[in-house]
């Protein structure tokens, strides 16, 4: 693509982080919020499309898709002409910014721009 182009997700994380919130308290808040800011940090696909696609139902997390829809952007639009690793993902500078949970639901910004 000649040109610059900007792709936003807006993904809720695990909703069950209070047990007072709407949808209680679940143990796998926790790792399933963990495995999707691993992924953030390293565009690894494992954290997020193994890890936490096995707490999903648990953490009750309404913006997974958009998660695995942008990976799998990424991944192919790396690939169209990066060299390096096989998926191309060594293409994008990765960061997370923040990760939080000012109420009942996972919250995460990250942003990747090619190298």
């Amino acid at each position: 693509i000649p040109q610059r182009v900007a792709v936003v997700v807006s993904a809720d994380l695990a909703h069950t982080h209070e047990s007072t919130g709407p949808y209680g308290y679940s143990p796998a808040v926790r790792p399933f919020d963990e495995a999707c800011a691993r992924w953030a940090r390293t565009l690894d696909g494992r954290p997020l499309l193994e890890e936490a696609r096995t707490l999903l139902d648990d953490a009750k997390c309404c913006g997974y898709l958009g998660l695995a829809i942008l990976h799998g952007a990424l991944t192919r639009v790396a690939g169209a002409g990066c060299t390096g690793t096989e998926a191309g993902l060594d293409c994008w500078k990765a960061r997370l910014w923040a990760v939080s949970h000012p109420t009942y639901y996972g919250m995460m910004v990250a942003s990747y721009v090619r190298r």
